[in-house]
């Protein structure tokens, strides 16, 4: 074998062993520089709360989305060294662009005035290492934070003036949780300095049933990305004001064939059901250079 021949061996021999460690898979794409701090636009991004359920009466398992929540945070990447990197994100429902509570359960009084609890998520990482196809994993503590209060419905009556709500109650437990990010390829996905990024977790009830079952039991309005209203001039035609954006809500679950058999037949209760033995949180995240005020530390 010439020495040309051999040099050509012994370049391949090197690309496979890279390949087989996982180091840089074929067809994969550098991922893009992350480095620096990054905010999450609350208008233009969103996660999606996912339980398990059965449908045909429990003979065929499916996903169920449980809605759309509103996401802000921060992230901070050291290329260099991973481990000196930051994840913090707020997770809430769409009643405001705004926290309605914050992490140590405290809120403003006219989030409150007619709800009977309020839900937020939140994550605070605490080790984040690069993996080897270039991706981000961050393990840190996944926290709850739940307001809840008694609701009392008096007798009606003509002095009746609605249901009478408690004192609040706090919750808030947290449990260690790893997030993984997918960051776009270099030179795509990116626009003004902005980047468009993902991330996911799997909680299971058995590890974290508070969290569960408050997600669970939580109502998650439909979320409006990059919501845009103009008020028109008043005329005798005027109609309020016109909205505009991306409007997210969850599918509509099979549909009960049954329900076709008569105009007058109600469909069955249990065709559906939610199991909610686990809590899959997909987060999509518009962030943009920058740095914002830092947030609660979980515990």
């Amino acid at each position: 074998m010439s020495k040309h021949m051999a040099a050509i061996a012994i370049a391949l021999l090197a690309v496979v062993a890279v390949v087989a460690l996982g180091i840089l898979p074929l067809g994969a794409k550098a991922p893009a520089s992350l480095a620096g701090s990054w905010l999450v636009d609350t208008h233009h991004s969103d996660a999606q709360l996912i339980t398990d359920g059965t449908t045909d009466y429990g003979k065929t398992k499916i996903d169920v989305t449980l809605g759309f929540a509103r996401v802000m945070g921060a992230l901070r990447i050291a290329e260099d060294d991973p481990t000196k990197s930051s994840v913090d994100l707020h997770i809430y429902p769409a009643t405001s662009m705004a926290e309605p509570i914050e992490e140590d359960g405290k809120f403003k009084s006219r989030w409150m005035s007619n709800r009977a609890n309020q839900t937020m998520l939140c994550f605070h990482s605490k080790n984040v290492v690069r993996t080897s196809d270039g991706r981000l994993q961050t393990t840190g503590d996944l926290i709850l934070v739940r307001v809840d209060r008694n609701v009392e419905v008096p007798a009606p009556s003509e002095a009746y003036a609605g249901p009478i709500y408690g004192p609040p109650i706090i919750h808030r437990v947290s449990h260690q949780a790893t997030l993984v990010f997918d960051f776009p390829s270099e030179g795509s996905g990116q626009k003004d300095g902005a980047i468009e990024a993902s991330a996911s977790t799997k909680v299971f009830r058995e590890d974290f049933p508070q969290l569960v079952k408050a997600v669970l039991n939580s109502n998650w309005p439909p979320l409006v990305q990059n919501e845009n209203c103009q008020v028109p001039a008043a005329s005798e035609a005027y109609s309020g004001a016109k909205c505009t954006g991306t409007f997210l809500q969850g599918p509509s679950l099979p549909e009960d064939p049954a329900m076709h058999i008569g105009e007058d037949y109600p469909g069955s209760q249990n065709f559906n059901a939610q199991v909610g033995n686990r809590l899959n949180l997909v987060v999509h995240m518009h962030l943009t250079p920058g740095t914002g005020q830092p947030m609660a530390a979980g515990n």
